[in-house]
Parts: structure tokens; C-alpha cells; sequence
């Protein structure tokens, strides 16, 4: 019946409009988000999960459990072996959801088409839930124990301890065999498990996720030998998380098989700790894409997301045919006193020539964006170390450099089905803007041999009419972006900030936008850049009629 629905829902876009319309208009606690409709009927879902656990095993674990303890003359303790038992069954289930793949290679989210926020959001409540089932499974084992060392010898044999499900004599030490052993060894399995668990609980917790991420990541694997470990203390666990485990394979076998392969590419420098980093795969078709990538130089173990600057469409179909490669290009900046304009450290780079020491350690590069451009940086100080006169060298060069590649992601969005496309975008988050201006491009090629004005409302030549970007950047931080300054036929306008200058007035921006247009007319708003932009942008956009809001976060 579920998947019905999925399937239905999957097919039916009104279905999934009306399904995303938020039923609260208070974020919930924690979560920092709305309760729409679709979550409540998820949340029903669950409780209903729950509801027929409890009906079909609670009756059967007590009527076991307080038979045995009246056998063996014990006169309490029945009721609280069958809560251990039944909050057991429970963490079942919910292993099974938590495992449910949640990256973009999930065939369940594909076929359904869940968003990648949905399937996160149930996740991290599955897991919360699971860690809290756990927790209350361990205490009442706990306070069970207590019940265990007030009984008599012969009390003792008919529910041991270290299993209450079996006789003293079936498990370890009244028998010795591996058997008994593996019957007995049921607390040491769940106490590992229940550790590794609450390691990984810790560092889900926003400080340390945020300002650690590799920890976060890494302990997340850990959970590859909780399961396993899991699947020891109770064999009901692999039947449940039997289906996760099948496409959590799948998925990173897919990861796996992109990672293996270095592409060539090339980095160079806009200025200003602006880069460009252009990367040859194989002919794929899209609109603006996320990749991840990895760079053997700097970080081999990390996977970082980024999103291309290149219209993937426009770039195949411009491709000769008998060419299976293409060039697509990412945009990042270095951060931090690693983006320090080049000129100072080229001073700082001969000052450091005078004096050297042998105990001195080298200058770290900060975050793996500052560790990959340092690669081209020190090409060009020693460019321009060897041309001292000369301040243009190395401004034009550029270093091969081989990455990994994983994706690309596509985003579901497709803004060629909307009127007007608003980019409101902040920093970096310039990189998708960048790509949907060549789609714009790609629908209106004519608009690139002039200057031509946007269409008039009532041109019919295509449903996308209007490209607007409003880009926010730090007046330090700005560069001259080629790619933006020859986009004709865009509406490009940039909002310096910093240094007293106020920031870009959202609100204001798509209230203008609203009024310039037909009530109609349907608006397609991207959002990209720091988090704090992107929250303050999803709100204003939802307050304006006939607005789809996508927000591009790569936060977990």
C-alpha cells in the first residue's frame, strides 16, 4: 500500500504540490522545519508502524516471559523481560528505516522522486529514534538486572542473565559449547553496538558536524560493524535491515566504480582567490549538475560537493559527434588568510627568501579549496620570483592537475517550464547561477550575437522569457566573472557588500520582480550561498505568489 502511494504520488505533480504545502506555519523545534501535509501522513505512517508491533507482540512476549517467571516462582520481573523484548523488536524496524539509503545514487529516492532534503529529514529521525529505542531497550535490561540479584539460585537457572530467553543450562557458563557461548554472548554484541551508536549520536550533534565534518563521516562508516555486530545479538535485525543493506550496496558500488578513475583536468586563476578548474568526462546530458570531487593531492580521503559552472546540455549538444569527451568547469574560492590577494604573498614569498631556518614547518593552506590552489599558486610565485618586474606573470597560466569524480546529481527542477528564473545568490553560490545562465542561453541563441533586450510578455517563442541574477558578493571579494559578463540577454546585477554597504534587499528584489510581471506568470527563484542567506531567501520567496522555491544546501 505504501509504495502505491510512492508510485502514485512519483506520477502525479498536483499530488506532490499539494502534499509539499505546509500544514503548521511554525518550524518544529530542533528540526528548523514546517510540517507539511506529506510529513504528517509519514508521521501517521509510523505511529501506525509502531501501533501494529505493539498489538501483535507485546500479548505474546508477556504471556512468554510471565509464564517462565511463574514456572520458576519468580513473582515480578515477567512484565519488564517482555518491554526488553518488545522496544528489541522496535529498533528492528526502525534499523530498517534508518539504513534506507539516503545519498543521490538511492534508486528509491530516484523512482519516487524524493528530494534529497525528505529523505535526509526522515533519516535523521529514524536514526534519533532508533539511538532513544536503544537507550530505553539497555535501561530496562538494566533495571531488570537488579530484579535478577534478589532471586535465589534456582530462580537464577530458569532465567540467566546473560540471556533471559534461554535456560541456565543452554547458554554459557552452564554450557560450554560454542553454542552456548554465542546464546551468552547477547549483552557483550549489544553493548558494542549500543557504544558505537552513541559515538555516532555525539558527532550528529550541529557543533560538532558542522566544524568537523570528516568525523562526522568517518564514524558514520563505523555503523558498516554495527550492524554486523547487531545482526549477532538479535538475527530478527538482518530481515528487517535486509533491504537497506541491498541498496546501501548498490549505491556505494556505484560510488566506487566513479571514484576509481582519475580524470584529467586543469586549474587556473580568475584573481582575487577566485579559481577555475576545468575537468574532461564522458558526453552526459543536464541542465546544472552537483559533482563531488577528490583530490589525490589534497585530501584522499575526503569527497567534497560542488556544483558546475558549465550547462551540461548546451555543452554535449555543441560537442562533436564523434567526440565522447567534454569539458565541464567548477568555480571555487579560496577562504580565510589563504585568499590573501596574490601580490602580498608574492611579497611575503620573497621576504621569506631571505630568511630561512631549518626547524621552520610550512605554512598550512587552510581548508582542502586553499590546499588545491596553493599547487598553482607556488607556479606563480616562482614565475614571478624569476620576472620580478614583470606583474602579469602567471596570471595566465595553469596547472594539470587529476581529481575524482562522483555524480554528476542532477537537480529535478527544470526552470525552462517557468516564465521567469530568479538566481538570488550569495559568495560562491554564484557556480549554479553561472549554469543556468547558459541554459538561458541554449533556449534563446539569438540573444548571443547582440545585446538584445529580455523578450516582451507576450512572446510565445519559449515559456522561459526572463533570466535574472542577483548576485551578492563582499566588495573585497569580488572578481570579474567571464562567463557571467557574456551572458546577453540576462538581467545581471551585482550587490556589493561589506565595508558599511548594506546587503541585497531580497525582499525588495522579488517584490519588483512580482510586480513586472503578469499575476500569472509563474517564477522559478534558485537560491545559493551561506546558510543564513539561503533561510532568509526560502522565506521572502514563499510569501510571493506563484513563486517555486529551490534552495541548492549542501549542509547536513
Amino acid at each position: 500500500m505504501t509504495v502505491t502511494f510512492l508510485a502514485i504520488r512519483a506520477f502525479h505533480p498536483e499530488l506532490q504540490k499539494m502534499l509539499s504545502r505546509v500544514f503548521i506555519h511554525t518550524k518544529i523545534p530542533l528540526l528548523k522545519r514546517y510540517l507539511t501535509i506529506g510529513a504528517c501522513l509519514m508521521l501517521l505512517w509510523v505511529i501506525g508502524l509502531y501501533a501494529v508491533i505493539i498489538g501483535i507482540w507485546w500479548p505474546r512476549l508477556r504471556q512468554y516471559f510471565v509464564d517462565r517467571s511463574a514456572a520458576g516462582r519468580i513473582m515480578h520481573g515477567g512484565d519488564r523481560l517482555a518491554a526488553v523484548a518488545l522496544t528489541g523488536h522496535m529498533c528492528d524496524v526502525t534499523m530498517g528505516m534508518a539504513l534506507i539509503p539516503i545519498s543521490r545514487h538511492s534508486a528509491l529516492a530516484s523512482f519516487f522522486q524524493l528530494s534529497v532534503s525528505t529523505t535526509l529529514t526522515m533519516h535523521m529521525l529514524s536514526a534519533y529514534t532508533l539511538f532513544a529505542l536503544v537507550l530505553v531497550h539497555t535501561f530496562l535490561y538494566v533495571s531488570w538486572v537488579s530484579v535478577f540479584n534478589g532471586l535465589t539460585t534456582q530462580a537464577r537457572m530458569v532465567i540467566p542473565v546473560l540471556n533471559p530467553t534461554y535456560l541456565y543450562h543452554e547458554t554459557w557458563p552452564g554450557n560450554a559449547t560454542s553454542l552456548g557461548v554465542w546464546k551468552a554472548s547477547l549483552v557483550f554484541t549489544g553493548l558494542f553496538a549500543a557504544i558505537i551508536m552513541l559515538i555516532i549520536s555525539l558527532t550528529t550533534l550541529p557543533p560538532i558536524r558542522r566544524k568537523h565534518f570528516n568525523l562526522f563521516y568517518f564514524t558514520h562508516l563505523s555503523s558498516i560493524l554495527m550492524v554486523v555486530v547487531i545482526c549477532l545479538h538479535a538475527s530478527t535485525m538482518f530481515y528487517c535491515t535486509a533491504p537497506g543493506l541491498a541498496m546501501w550496496c548498490l549505491d556505494w558500488s556505484m560510488r566506487l566504480q566513479e571514484l576509481k578513475v582519475l580524470l584529467p583536468g586543469q586549474i587556473s586563476t580568475f584573481g582575487n582567490g577566485w579559481y577555475w578548474y576545468g575537468l574532461i568526462i564522458w558526453n552526459i546530458l543536464g541542465i546544472s549538475a552537483d559533482q563531488k570531487l577528490v583530490s589525490r593531492d589534497s585530501s584522499k580521503r575526503e569527497v567534497h560537493p560542488f556544483t558546475t559552472i558549465t550547462h551540461l546540455a548546451t555543452t554535449d549538444a555543441t560537442t562533436a559527434a564523434e567526440s565522447n569527451e567534454i569539458v565541464i568547469q567548477f568555480l571555487f574560492r579560496r577562504v580565510g588568510a589563504a585568499a590573501a590577494p596574490l601580490e602580498a604573498r608574492r611579497r611575503r614569498s620573497r621576504l621569506s627568501a631571505l630568511f630561512t631556518a631549518k626547524d621552520k614547518k610550512p605554512a598550512k593552506s587552510g581548508e582542502w579549496t586553499g590546499k588545491l590552489a596553493s599547487s598553482l599558486d607556488q607556479k606563480i610565485l616562482e614565475q614571478s620570483n624569476a620576472m620580478p618586474g614583470d606583474r602579469t606573470s602567471g596570471r595566465h597560466l595553469s596547472l594539470d592537475l587529476a581529481l575524482r569524480l562522483e555524480g554528476p546529481y542532477f537537480s529535478p527542477a527544470d526552470p525552462s517550464r517557468y516564465h521567469t528564473v530568479v538566481c538570488l545568490v550569495a559568495g560562491t553560490g554564484v557556480s549554479g547561477a553561472m549554469a543556468i545562465a547558459g541554459a538561458f542561453r541554449a533556449i534563446h541563441p539569438e540573444r548571443l550575437a547582440t545585446d538584445a533586450k529580455p523578450p516582451s510578455l507576450t512572446d510565445s517563442r519559449a515559456v522561459w522569457r526572463r533570466c535574472i541574477i542577483r548576485w551578492s558578493v563582499r566588495e573585497e571579494d569580488y572578481v570579474d566573472l567571464p562567463d557571467l559578463r557574456q551572458s546577453s540577454g540576462v538581467e545581471l546585477h551585482v550587490c556589493l557588500t561589506g565595508a558599511g554597504r548594506p546587503r541585497a534587499d531580497v525582499r525588495q528584489i522579488m517584490s519588483e520582480v512580482r510586480q513586472s510581471l503578469p499575476p500569472t506568470a509563474a517564477i522559478w527563484a534558485y537560491i545559493s550561498g551561506p546558510k543564513g542567506f539561503i533561510e532568509n531567501a526560502k522565506v521572502v520567496c514563499k510569501e510571493i505568489s506563484n513563486v517555486t522555491v529551490h534552495a541548492a544546501s549542501w549542509e547536513i
